[in-house]
């Protein structure tokens, strides 16, 4: 078996290096165009800042709260009128039947 001259070594590690570099490069440019497209998807889905949202959220949880209050007082409000009604109201007595002359 014939022993591997210097160069021989030498031009498989320059290969192995370069070839190294290209594939380093093209993860770079890879790399590169996905963060480019991420932000035109991004910007194509009108996304709203955390404060915004924070926002929104405060606005939703103070009409929520409005709400269940407004909620309560009808339900107050209904149960109050209903014993009025029925303390101030007679109770209903069938009616009496009345005669009709026949025609």
């Amino acid at each position: 078996m014939k022993k591997p001259d210097q160069t021989t070594l030498s031009d498989f590690l320059k290969l192995g290096e370069a070839a190294f570099s290209v594939l380093l490069g093209a993860r770079e440019e890879i790399k590169s165009q996905l963060g480019d497209k991420r932000d035109v998807i991004v910007s194509k889905l009108d996304l709203v800042t955390r404060d915004e949202f924070d926002a929104a959220f405060a606005m939703i949880k103070k009409a929520r709260k409005i709400q269940d209050e407004m909620e309560a007082r009808l339900t107050a409000l209904e149960v109050a009128l209903k014993k009025k009604s029925t303390l101030s109201s007679p109770e209903k007595r069938p009616a009496k039947k009345q005669n009709r002359p026949k025609v």
